[in-house]
């Protein structure tokens, strides 16, 4: 069984190579995403719809890992996007992974103007 940091690694490939179906996988079938102002769901087609939205504002940006701290089971990533117009993304991801597979996510990101 694949360990925390060995699932939220794979998903991050994953995410940066744009192969959902690599993504969906790494989630459990009923993991709960939360974003900020009370939007909470769960299960692969909430999560589907959730990086549609995500891809939309962000698409464009090339992305970084400013840091990554893992302890055991939960992965809090903060992370940088930058768009070639100049403008900035900046967020912060927590996962909790359990049995291989994200249980939990939390997403809150912001883009500065340019």
């Amino acid at each position: 069984m694949r360990t925390a940091r060995k699932v939220f690694d794979d998903h991050w490939d994953a995410l940066m190579t744009g192969d959902m179906d690599g993504v969906l996988s790494d989630y459990a079938e009923d993991a709960t995403f939360i974003r900020p102002g009370g939007r909470i769901g769960s299960g692969h087609d909430y999560i589907s719809q959730v990086f549609a939205e995500i891809g939309a504002s962000l698409d464009g940006f090339a992305f970084e890992q400013v840091s990554v701290t893992d302890d055991g089971a939960v992965v809090l990533l903060e992370w940088r996007g930058v768009h070639e117009d100049g403008r900035v993304a900046n967020g912060s991801d927590t996962f909790v992974i359990q049995d291989g597979t994200i249980r939990q996510q939390t997403l809150a990101y912001w883009v500065a103007p340019s």
